[in-house]
């Protein structure tokens, strides 16, 4: 029998403002690689366990593992659950599997996670070509036909070895179709209202901005000697439709999820792709993180509009700052001028759509008063829901040192964009404004929202607006308070199945 080659999504908490029905989205590069894989390497036996997905706990894992003896553990994972991905590895290691891991984790902390000798080769960047050259070294099982694998990092005589970087791939329409049958569909966005049939989609890759505080572009841009630059990448438009076809038809797939760190980054493809599902009559919605200055284009050039007709109706938008030196500190180039009018037009012109906005503190020189300018601009801007997001120092980013590195995985827990006492860097006092902002500051703008959002005609929009507002008043009441009067961690939710 072919030796086993298995992706594993290990058990891990859920972000609280997410139910429980859609915490967890299709992890999508699994499928894509595991397609590649069976393309290019069909000695091998390729196979995906999503643990979230089944509500499979750690021992139910060990049993799976032990039932399927996987030859290679293939990981990927955020610097929130990268804990979950050590315990994975050192189970796999205990199986005699090699483990591999990659991700915008784990590529950016590859010394530190080689030696810890829990996994064999580390991924950097862009993971289909690698996976199948890496594949067939694994097989040769020598460093000199690691070596010869671009885009990896490994250990050679205990000293961590680093390939030459891989270059991107030209053209994304090339991609396999992703192994969907190896996913359990049915169950992803199962019993949702707001998402049901929740799928993953991608339509580009990397961005053409260059936003301190995100690793997403970091993690397919290109390379100038050793410095990511951004650079973007699209589907065809024709592309896109296909897959979006085969899911709805094969699958019952209803909502897509966009993982493209901006979706409407490219003023054609989403008006594009829309027209085509319009066409030929497919009715599916559609969520995803845009940019606001291109939100503003698309509503000129009438591109939006065909947008919201195709589907999308839930939008994130990343306003980040309340001034234009905040904005200009993090290098993000959207204007404030910009996202006013994003946020006016989408309000009033595109009522049935969903609008989330995240707003960034913590930065240096960051005081109370810009927490409470951060607070009145979410009011004026009309969102249904804004989050309030703190500094994160990422790996990859400029605000990572080498001293936060935590071998246990266990301080990486905080770095899960929640407001916390006793996160890396955190400062009481900004936290303190927040909660006290969120419970003294009514002025009538808040009062009038609120209004909006009870009796708001759209039903999606009225059920998404009042979870989430529940959902923000448990975490303030039971996590964030709490952890400021105690010390207490607060954060992410271990749910029963977790250890099951």
């Amino acid at each position: 029998m072919n030796e086993l080659f298995l992706f594993v999504r290990p058990p891990r908490p859920l972000w609280p403002f997410n139910g429980p029905a859609s915490a967890f989205w299709p992890p999508l590069a699994f499928a894509s690689l595991a397609a590649m894989l069976r393309q290019h390497r069909p000695a091998w036996r390729v196979e995906i366990l999503d643990a979230p997905a089944w509500q499979m706990g750690w021992h139910s894992l060990e049993r799976e593992l032990r039932a399927r003896r996987p030859a290679v553990v293939a990981m990927g994972e955020e610097a929130v659950s990268c804990v979950e991905g050590f315990r994975l590895a050192r189970l796999a290691k205990l199986l005699g599997a090699k483990v591999i891991a990659g991700g915008c984790f784990f590529g950016h902390v590859a010394p530190q996670v080689l030696q810890t000798g829990l996994v064999d080769v580390v991924v950097h960047g862009e993971g289909e070509q690698t996976i199948v050259e890496l594949a067939a070294a694994l097989r040769e099982n020598s460093p000199a036909a690691l070596a010869a694998v671009a885009g990896i990092s490994f250990r050679r005589d205990g000293e961590v070895m680093a390939t030459k970087h891989r270059p991107l791939i030209k053209n994304l329409d090339d991609l396999p179709m992703p192994a969907w049958d190896l996913l359990p569909m049915h169950r992803y966005g199962a019993g949702s209202r707001n998402h049901p049939g929740l799928a993953a989609m991608e339509s580009s890759r990397g961005c053409f901005d260059g936003c301190d505080f995100c690793v997403l572009w970091r993690q397919m841009g290109h390379f100038v000697g050793d410095q990511a630059k951004p650079f973007f990448r699209t589907k065809s438009a024709a592309r896109l439709a296909e897959e979006i076809r085969l899911q709805h038809r094969d699958f019952g797939r209803q909502h897509f999820g966009w993982v493209d760190p901006c979706y409407n980054a490219h003023p054609q493809l989403p008006a594009e792709l829309a027209e085509l599902l319009l066409g030929e009559n497919i009715s599916v919605s559609m969520s995803a993180w845009v940019r606001a200055d291109c939100v503003v284009r698309d509503a000129r050039s009438g591109a939006l509009a065909s947008q919201v007709r195709g589907g999308l109706k839930e939008l994130y938008l990343g306003v980040e700052r309340p001034d234009s030196a905040g904005l200009k500190a993090v290098h993000k180039h959207t204007t404030l001028p910009e996202v006013r009018a994003a946020c006016r037009l989408l309000a009033q012109d595109f009522p049935e759509v969903f609008t989330l906005g995240t707003f960034i503190y913590g930065l240096p020189g960051d005081t109370p008063e810009t927490v409470h300018a951060l607070f009145r601009l979410a009011l004026e801007l009309e969102l249904n829901q804004p989050f309030f997001i703190p500094l994160t120092p990422l790996p990859g980013t400029p605000f990572w040192r080498d001293e936060l590195w935590d071998a246990t995985g266990e301080s990486f827990r905080q770095y899960n964009f929640l407001p916390s006492g006793t996160r890396p860097g955190a400062r009481r006092d900004l936290e303190w404004t927040l909660v006290t902002a969120a419970l003294t500051h009514w002025p009538p703008a808040r009062f009038r929202a609120y209004w909006r959002s009870l009796f708001d005609r759209q039903a999606r929009r009225r059920r998404m607006t009042t979870r989430l507002a529940a959902r923000t008043a448990w975490f303030a009441a039971h996590g964030l308070l709490r952890g400021l009067l105690t010390d207490q961690r607060t954060g992410m939710i271990f749910p029963r199945w977790y250890e099951s």
